[in-house]
């Protein structure tokens, strides 16, 4: 895993001036799925670097990455999963909360996780069993039990009728691996997402997990299938299951 971890923090960091030099120029934006999912030739050269640059290394690795998602099967062999720009709308817009995420899942677990914002230079990052970290930091998340005390991190799109009054304050990002990231650091206490894919939360998961935070799927049950991006994310249990009860009282 320590082999892994080194190689992948290098091809990360490399790939991270791409994005600082792409969020700084001129972008080729399309769309995809539909007229807001949009994909700049960044995302594409960012993709395509670091699978080239891991698959020298390890030509039996497996891939599941946004921008090649046709492809995308999870097996028990070692699997890489990447978003290369996780927030392409912020990265359009020059709004700097945009990051390249990657995790390593190795039969079915994940084992390494790296989220990096070059912009402004947060690097987050995760190996199983040996804690999380900020710029080489440890980080831990908060204590937070009670919802009135809980910042939740949200994007408005993947739930509805969230009461907003029974939290101390809501924030979308733009990003759901940073807003997983910023929980692990202590910044935010609960994420609640559906309707996203693994690679927007693969890394942050284990990053959590590190930073001694609870990952539930959607309904509170045990998190099994790391392809399933439906996930509430906490500080402690306590918290997560108070919100379990206003989800289950005020929205799907």
């Amino acid at each position: 895993m320590d082999q892994y971890y080194s190689h992948a923090l290098k091809i990360v960091l490399e790939a991270g001036e791409l994005l600082l030099k792409g969020f700084k120029s001129p972008k080729e934006i399309s769309t995809k799925k539909n007229d807001k999912d949009f994909v700049t030739q960044y995302d594409k050269l960012i993709e395509k670097t670091i699978i080239n640059s891991i698959f020298q290394l390890y030509p039996n690795h497996k891939f599941i990455a946004e921008e090649s998602a046709a492809n995308n099967i999870l097996t028990e062999e070692p699997t890489w999963i990447l978003d290369p720009i996780d927030g392409t709308t912020n990265f359009i817009q020059g709004f700097p909360f945009c990051c390249i995420s990657l995790a390593l899942a190795v039969e079915n677990e994940i084992i390494i996780g790296i989220v990096y914002n070059p912009i402004i230079n947060q690097l987050f990052t995760a190996q199983k069993g040996k804690g999380a970290y900020l710029n080489n930091e440890k980080i831990q998340v908060s204590s937070t039990e009670d919802l009135n005390n809980a910042m939740l991190g949200h994007e408005f799109y993947s739930t509805t009728k969230i009461d907003i009054r029974k939290f101390r304050g809501l924030r979308s990002l733009g990003s759901a691996a940073i807003a997983l990231c910023y929980l692990a650091m202590g910044a935010v206490d609960i994420c609640y997402y559906k309707k996203l894919k693994c690679w927007d939360v693969a890394a942050g998961v284990l990053i959590i997990q590190e930073a001694r935070g609870c990952v539930l799927d959607s309904t509170g049950g045990e998190y099994k299938n790391i392809m399933d991006a439906d996930i509430l994310a906490a500080c402690t249990r306590k918290l997560a299951d108070n919100f379990l009860k206003l989800k289950d009282n005020n929205f799907n």
